[in-house]
């Protein structure tokens, strides 16, 4: 879940055409004997072998890891606040993790959101132009971006703006014809639909955003699939799972907070390899689901959020298994 809710290692936000031989399509048919067999599988086609498998993390180190080095792992997210390029030692964090990845041969996506300054309230859109201009002329080589992250869960109701977000993706969209932009990065709690309603009118016809961010940790961690459906009902376009991953610990939820599908999730170790296989099983759901980033590589002893495939002290946990075997059925070099 977004760092707005839920604090993660602080780092850079306080707070995720190729040919197919026969050995890898019998591969993939052992890979999908062990998705039905999971309980409450929603799958119900063979997995997705153009599927590309990435991962979300906020540590330059984490991306230095041999055992991600020796997976075809090609694509990485890094969540930024959008006025990151103010402050010297956000930019030296982000530097440092643009170095990882250009050293791992990864292609990096960029997910605006939050300021660590101000993280209540959402920039005029010139403000907002002018930062992400000047974080574009930064890192010339980065051309995935998300103008926002996670809006439909903000705290205070002036952070979800639909028609302020749908300013910023125009921006983006303005400043970098050539780049793929998402619409957003939205999670599948219970105000998804409602958002996601909002922020479509805001569109005319036809110019809705064709590429879309999905955090589903909910679907992920629980026997439902209604935020996957629900995105693939109302998005237009390719689907990202922008961020995801087997919950293993998290924060305990308010006693005042609304009800939500959130409280509908499973936590715990022995639920990990479960969970990833959901992940992938909520993948295979459509061919418009085109990549799934995994949140994140190596957990944080005193972060309260853990969906991490390693343990504190880097040992692999059950997920790990799940998301290497099917890291290695992957497509590391999409067209689009």
């Amino acid at each position: 879940m977004s760092s707005s809710t839920h604090p993660r290692p602080r780092t850079l936000l306080r707070h995720r055409t190729w040919s197919i031989g026969a050995a890898l399509l019998g591969a993939a048919a052992l890979g999908w004997l062990a998705l039905v067999a999971t309980a409450g599988a929603p799958a119900q086609a063979p997995p997705a072998l153009g599927l590309v498998v990435g991962i979300a993390d906020q540590r330059s180190e984490n991306l230095s890891d041999p055992r991600l080095a020796d997976l075809p792992v090609g694509h990485a997210r890094l969540a930024v606040a959008w006025d990151a390029m103010r402050y010297p030692r956000q930019r030296a964090e982000i530097d440092d993790w643009m170095d990882a990845v250009a050293a791992a041969r990864m292609v990096a996506q960029v997910t605006f959101g939050r300021s660590r300054a101000r993280p209540f309230s959402l920039p005029p859109t010139a403000v907002y132009a002018r930062q992400v201009r000047a974080f574009r002329r930064r890192y010339r080589k980065v051309r995935e971006f998300s103008p926002w992250n996670e809006p439909n869960i903000a705290i205070h109701a002036t952070n979800s703006n639909p028609r302020r977000i749908a300013s910023y993706y125009n921006t983006l969209r303005s400043q970098c014809p050539r780049c793929t932009v998402l619409g957003a990065d939205v999670v599948d709690t219970s105000s998804l639909e409602r958002w996601m309603r909002d922020y479509l009118r805001v569109f005319p016809p036809g110019r809705r955003p064709r590429h879309w961010g999905l955090h589903n940790y909910v679907d992920a961690n629980s026997s439902s699939s209604w935020g996957t459906r629900t995105m693939l009902r109302m998005a237009p376009g390719e689907i990202w799972f922008n961020e995801v991953g087997a919950l293993v610990r998290r924060p305990t939820p308010s006693p005042r907070a609304r009800p939500d599908r959130r409280t509908m999730m499973r936590v715990g170790k022995r639920h990990s390899a479960e969970g990833m296989r959901r992940v992938f099983a909520l993948a295979d759901l459509s061919p418009r689901i085109k990549r799934v980033y995994v949140y994140h590589w190596k957990a944080d002893r005193m972060a309260v959020w853990d969906s991490a495939l390693l343990s504190p002290r880097g040992t692999p946990r059950p997920s790990f298994d799940v998301f290497a075997k099917r890291a290695r059925l992957s497509d590391t070099h999409p067209t689009g």
